[in-house]
């Protein structure tokens, strides 16, 4: 495709979440500031490379140095594109909504890298017969599970090394607990259950990470977002050792938040409509 096409083309599969570039001068992220969709996701995008880049930073210095990668609800792909970019040998990611992943194959046609994406739900992924992989990502789909315990040991038991989870959290709650919270069903950025759980704290991220096979926790940043709610990045490793490096070099909070997609507060008005 020219760069007419492609544009032709991202503008057809939208809307986007993540802002990707695809071609120089073609990005996914390229919306008009009027551009609102009634499904939820509205004209604000999230950069995957952002977010890595503090990872990478902090935490993985020679990049992913051959590593395989499992992107869980990936969206439109764009970590698992940049894990590639940055030396992941195998990558693959999946996601309920038909939506994301369109986009996804989309994407995959067009940048470097092997990665694959198929459309599932996290409870159908042992179906699927994967072998195990060095790094999951489990970005923004813990707070949207109907059992999370259950949704992140799935997660676990396809993980090799390392864990890397980023979820919103209760902070308005007093105690360390998951918090019920009804969401919507169908808008784009939400879960398929209605029912979900919030975590209060890392203490109940970390136990749950714990439980699965994963002891060893680090968080890697905390962000206000909105008054009583956070979001917090945690890493969880299987070996002590997975954090020789980032116990070395770790940054002041300060200076390593990650993007997060400000769109939130829309969002969480919407969730709490509904």
């Amino acid at each position: 495709m020219n760069t007419e096409e492609l544009r032709a083309e991202v503008r057809r599969l939208a809307p986007w979440h993540q802002d990707i570039e695809i071609a120089p001068g073609v990005r996914t992220g390229e919306r008009d500031a009027s551009d609102l969709d009634p499904l939820g996701v509205g004209n604000r995008v999230v950069s995957p490379k952002n977010v890595l880049d503090h990872l990478l930073r902090d935490f993985l210095p020679n990049g992913f140095d051959g590593r395989s990668v499992l992107d869980c609800a990936c969206n439109a792909g764009g970590y698992l594109f940049e894990a590639s970019r940055h030396g992941a040998t195998r990558c693959f990611g999946f996601d309920v909504r038909e939506h994301w992943i369109k986009q996804a194959q989309f994407l995959a046609q067009h940048l470097p890298g092997d990665v694959e994406f198929v459309q599932s739900d996290l409870h159908a992924l042992r179906d699927l017969n994967l072998p195990m992989f060095d790094v999951t990502f489990f970005f923004g789909l813990l707070y949207h599970l109907p059992d999370p315990v259950a949704g992140l040991r799935i997660a676990a038991d396809h993980t090799r090394e390392l864990l890397v989870l980023n979820t919103a959290v209760d902070a308005a709650g007093q105690t360390d607990a998951l918090t019920l919270k009804l969401e919507s069903d169908s808008m784009l950025l939400s879960g398929v259950d209605h029912l979900a759980w919030w975590p209060t704290s890392a203490r109940v991220v970390e136990a749950m990470l714990h439980w699965c096979g994963f002891p060893h926790t680090r968080v890697h940043y905390r962000r206000k977002e909105l008054p009583g709610i956070d979001r917090m990045g945690i890493l969880a490793a299987r070996e002590a050792s997975t954090f020789e490096y980032y116990d070395a070099h770790k940054l002041p909070e300060t200076a390593k938040q990650p993007e997060v997609p400000s769109i939130w507060r829309r969002l969480s008005r919407r969730f709490n409509a509904h």
